[in-house]
Parts: C-alpha cells; sequence; structure tokens
C-alpha cells in the first residue's frame, strides 16, 4: 500500500512539475534563398518560438545559407501552452547601400510542431527570392499627387512586366490558385489590373501585362488561396511587390520576375484576408 501510495505522489509531481515548466516542443524549418534568381549565402536565418507578448521571442536556432543558399535550422523550447515558430530571414537582396537589413517572417503551421526535443518533420519553406518586397494589406501614401495621375491618363508611356513561379501548400502543388498581375497605382485611383489567371496542375502560374503610364509603373502579385485554412470565410491573401529591374519599356515583357517555389502553409508578415476580389 505504501509503495502505491508512493507511485502515484510520484506520478503526481511529475505532472505538477511539467505543469510548471511547460512540456518540451520542438520544430525545424528549411529552405533555399534566392536574390535575382541566384543563390544567396551567408544569410542569417533565425528559428524563434513567437510568445506574442510581453516577452521576447525564444530562439530556438540561428545560422547561415549555404554556398547554395540552402538552410536548415531546428530547435526546442519549454512551454505550457503550443509554441508559435516563426523564421526570420535578415538579408540585403535588392537593398544598395541602405542601412540595417531587410527582414521576412514566417510562421510556421502547428502541424509541424513535435513534442520532445527533436522534430519529427520539417517545414520546407521553398525556394524563396527575396529580390520582391512582401507588403501590408494596406499602404499609406503620404503625399498624394493627383495632376500625375491626370499626365499619366494623357501622356503615359506604355510599360509591362510579368511573373511566374509554383505554388505549394505542404510541399504538394496547389492548383487552381487564383493569382493577379497589378500595377499598384499607390494613391486615390484603383489598382491597374494587368493580367490575372490561376495556378495549373503543377501549381504552376505565369502572367503578363502592360499598361500607360507617365512614371515607372509599381507591378505587384496578388496570390488568393485557401491553404491551410480551414474554415475560414474569404481567402488568404498574399502580396508581393516586383521590383523595377523587371518593369520593360513596351507591350513585350523582356525579363520575367521568377518568384521562386512558394509554400503557402505558412503565414507571411503583411498577409491579409480578401472577401470582395472578383474571381477569374
Amino acid at each position: 500500500m505504501k509503495s502505491l501510495f508512493f507511485l502515484y505522489t510520484l506520478l503526481y509531481g511529475i505532472a505538477y512539475v511539467q505543469a510548471w515548466l511547460g512540456r518540451t516542443q520542438s520544430a525545424a524549418v528549411k529552405g533555399i534563398l534566392l536574390c535575382n534568381g541566384n543563390p544567396l549565402p551567408r544569410t542569417l536565418v533565425k528559428l524563434y518560438d513567437d510568445d506574442r507578448g510581453i516577452d521576447s521571442d525564444d530562439l530556438l536556432a540561428e545560422g547561415h545559407s549555404d554556398q547554395e543558399g540552402r538552410f536548415e535550422l531546428s530547435g526546442h523550447t519549454d512551454e505550457t501552452t503550443p509554441i508559435d515558430p516563426k523564421l526570420n530571414i535578415y538579408h540585403d537582396c535588392n537593398d544598395g547601400a541602405k542601412p540595417c537589413q531587410r527582414e521576412i517572417s514566417i510562421m510556421i503551421p502547428d502541424r509541424y510542431i513535435t513534442v520532445g526535443k527533436f522534430a519529427r518533420k520539417i517545414y520546407d519553406a521553398g525556394i524563396i527570392e527575396l529580390a520582391a518586397i512582401m507588403v501590408p494589406g494596406f499602404i499609406l501614401l503620404l503625399v498624394v499627387l493627383p495632376f500625375v495621375n491626370l499626365s499619366s491618363a494623357l501622356i503615359g508611356r506604355t510599360q509591362s512586366a510579368g511573373v511566374r513561379g509554383q505554388l505549394l501548400c505542404h510541399g504538394k502543388p496547389m492548383s487552381g490558385v487564383l493569382v493577379k498581375l497589378y500595377d499598384d497605382d499607390r494613391g486615390i485611383d484603383l489598382d491597374d489590373l494587368m493580367d490575372e489567371g490561376r495556378s495549373d496542375a503543377d501549381g504552376k502560374f505565369q502572367l503578363s501585362g502592360h499598361v500607360d503610364e507617365f512614371t515607372t509603373i509599381d507591378p505587384k502579385l496578388n496570390i488568393y488561396h485557401d491553404c491551410d485554412d480551414g474554415l475560414m470565410p474569404c481567402q488568404r491573401r498574399i502580396t508581393i511587390m516586383i521590383p523595377d529591374s523587371y518593369v520593360s519599356a513596351g507591350t513585350a515583357v523582356q525579363r520575367y520576375y521568377e518568384a521562386g517555389k512558394l509554400e503557402l502553409s505558412g503565414t507571411w508578415k503583411g498577409e491579409t484576408r480578401d472577401c470582395i476580389h472578383r474571381r477569374a
């Protein structure tokens, strides 16, 4: 009887300590980093547990991409609730002489969390092209010049842009995803739709279009999808600003922006939801 009482006491004590200290959880991520289509080596990458509160995020692992732009991180921490793993990428692709570094954050889905110190599933972030800029759903324009838009309508020169890539959901091609190519007017005017379409059976898409503008156009790619979205209303939207170096004069695209292999299950910083976009 005493031994049974001792066993119960021991089990209760272990459960109490685990509840107070938290249970060990782990996560892992890998991917390939590109800059204008070329591997980006020596790029700092960090894996965090995003505490989403007043506490600092817990650093799980950090490292740098290799000569082929590849990286892989894994780590663990103790938390009473499920951890929120995120990948931070710090880079200087297309950054010129600007101080500090550009930062991209990707929240890793809960299904890639493992109980214990060793991650059993690795989140594949895909092939990430860092030349573009991931933007929030709303852009605040500090100065609006209406006469420029009027001039654009009257004098504008023809400019074109094109983009292509592949969309994945948990590593599998995602077909039928609506993608749109816009010229972002960043003012009171509506953005100009240059092209739209859907990804094919392999998750691949290609868009191109042209528009007349007085100033250099600001092409952007919008992706509307339901990867890892459950029964949530509307759709998830990712917006990628395409660099000016991919803008061509005339109606024919001279250089396509390669968006890479985009894994859509993770949550990209700046991602929004969209309920009113017109379906193709």
